[in-house]
């Protein structure tokens, strides 16, 4: 190497020569300087020598290349050195600024990317050399925005700006080795300077405005490919924040904006909507460590208070119930997921907080559509449980209405009642016929159980509600729902007073509450159907009576 780097600088080496060997040697001097330390400072010099000396254009070309090369040894050391190559040259690129950087950062981040995912814990400084040397391009990216001017130049900012987010995310995803969290934080907070420099704010990263921004500048036809490598970008938004809260060294950088920005959220109830919106990247991706979660499940809960949910309820721009959803999702899968007993408590708060300010028109929807998803009974139990909650509210609301004002007391169900029934029925009447399945689903057969006998209780209280559940429907939840679960009751007794196993004893502790909240959902059907019978004998009785007179 030290001979290649005698005859580029000697007198008698000429550009011919210098060209000829730039097309050939960036790979292999790069491979032996990955391959031994000692090797790596003469490789970067020789590198920097071709991308000072040749077309800057050209050496673009070579050096990209020379990254797409598959290497098995040392991988990432090989490609620091090219990317310090490509740095230099980038600064020395005098036209069409924007074109080359198209060229050069999907190949950067493609291979950062595919790097980043055969990493493991053993080397994980060595990802962060390599987010420092993708750091040292976005540098040079940032030297190029200098010279620029009007749209061209904001059009480059926002080429930084999402490439800065790339990288936030990847660097994101490797914190969970714990080793490196740390570096990795200083990591960020470089990154996020130069989000400064572009023109982005805590603001706009909260609510996640600023990277649609970026990336509606952006969106001309030809560019579609382009904003693929950008495909993180609103991760890295989301992770900005919740480095910037869980990292001492950012939040000094952020200061009072970042304090400022959080209070804004909270006093606006779009914007707000809009920054919840923003959490579900981080909380249903698998790439960032459960501490990265646990800080944004701790901003989710101070963003959302119960202070603007009735201003929520009767704001027209809100955002669609798919939005809603797939946070809700996202934080169930946390709930699910979490390793510790504290961080599901967490994330529960955290889902009823959100529940509790989606408006009343919205709520029994997202609700019906996360139960209907549910794939595991202990959480279908706990969404039927707020199911009920919210029964409980709705019907104490009305309450107050139709005590201020008797004429709005129009015998009418309310517009929820519907979709309740329906999800009782789910359980106690599954779509795939027969009654449920105790031994698997005790859980959430008992929380049907529970609201059903809400709705009961309700529905016996005066006209208001008289006719939530009609004559039919009350035939149909004794015979369909209600009996032949008393018969599976009765069967599993049978079979427990058999054995007396550890097994059986535990089943029996599944199944007292089920039976006591069965029994009294039976006895309220029962009373029902009895005043049913009566008001029916007396119907019969007038039409006789009118009849024959």
């Amino acid at each position: 190497l030290r001979e290649v780097h005698a005859f580029l600088s000697s007198p008698s080496s000429n550009q011919m020569a210098m060209d000829a060997l730039s097309l050939e040697l960036p790979k292999p001097v790069a491979k032996l300087g990955a391959r031994m330390g000692n090797c790596r400072d003469i490789a970067r010099t020789i590198i920097e020598f071709f991308a000072s000396n040749c077309s800057p254009r050209d050496m673009l070309c070579i050096l990209c290349e020379a990254l797409d090369t598959p290497v098995a040894l040392n991988g990432s050391a090989y490609l620091v050195i090219l990317l310090d190559g490509l740095a230099s040259t980038l600064i020395l690129i005098q036209r069409r600024h924007i074109e080359q950087v198209k060229v050069v950062l999907p190949a950067i981040l493609r291979v950062m990317h595919a790097n980043l995912s055969e990493c493991d814990e053993e080397h994980g400084m060595s990802a962060v050399d390599l987010f420092s040397a993708a750091l040292r391009i976005g540098n040079a990216i940032q030297e190029m925005c200098k010279t620029m001017v009007n749209h061209r130049k904001e059009e480059l900012c926002s080429i930084l700006g999402l490439y800065a987010l790339q990288n936030i995310a990847l660097v994101s995803s490797e914190s969970k080795h714990q080793n490196i969290q740390s570096t990795c934080g200083s990591v960020v907070l470089q990154y996020s300077k130069l989000l400064m420099f572009c023109g982005f704010t805590y603001l706009g990263l909260l609510t996640g405005n600023d990277v649609t921004s970026a990336t509606t500048k952006l969106s001309k036809e030809e560019d579609d490919n382009f904003l693929d490598c950008f495909s993180f970008a609103m991760d890295g938004a989301s992770l900005v924040v919740v480095w910037t809260s869980m990292h001492d060294d950012m939040s000094k950088y952020a200061g009072a904006e970042f304090e400022s920005a959080l209070k804004e959220v909270q006093d606006n109830c779009i914007r707000k909507w809009e920054a919840i919106n923003m959490f579900r990247y981080v909380l249903s991706s698998v790439n960032y460590s459960w501490a990265i979660k646990s800080h944004s499940l701790d901003l989710l809960l101070t963003l959302v208070d119960d202070k603007c949910s009735e201003e929520t309820n009767d704001h027209v721009d809100f955002p669609c119930s798919t939005q809603i959803f797939a946070i809700l999702k996202a934080i169930e899968r946390v709930m699910i997921a979490a390793p510790d007993t504290l961080m599901r408590k967490k994330a529960f708060s955290a889902l009823k907080r959100v529940i509790s300010v989606v408006p009343s028109t919205q709520r029994f929807d997202i609700l019906q559509a996360l139960i209907e998803n549910s794939m595991f009974p202990s959480l279908t139990a706990i969404l039927l449980d707020l199911v009920k909650n919210e029964v409980l509210r709705e019907s104490r609301r009305a309450d107050q209405v139709n005590g201020s004002d008797r004429s709005q007391d129009s015998g009418e169900s309310p517009p929820w009642a519907s979709q309740v029934l329906e999800l009782v029925e789910l359980i106690l009447r599954p779509p795939e016929g027969g009654p449920p399945c105790l031994r698997d689903h005790s859980e959430e057969v008992l929380s049907a159980l529970n609201l059903l006998r809400l709705i009961l209780i309700i529905d016996s209280r005066g006209s208001r509600s008289a006719k939530m559940l009609r004559d039919e429907k009350i035939r149909a939840v004794y015979s369909e729902w209600l009996l032949p679960l008393r018969s599976v009751v009765t069967g599993i007794q049978s079979e427990l007073e058999k054995d007396g196993g550890d097994d059986e004893n535990q089943m029996a502790c599944l199944l007292n509450p089920v039976q006591l909240v069965l029994h009294r959902c039976i006895e309220l059907v029962e009373e029902k159907m009895k005043v049913l019978f009566i008001s029916d004998q007396w119907l019969c009785g007038v039409k006789y009576y009118l009849c024959h007179t």
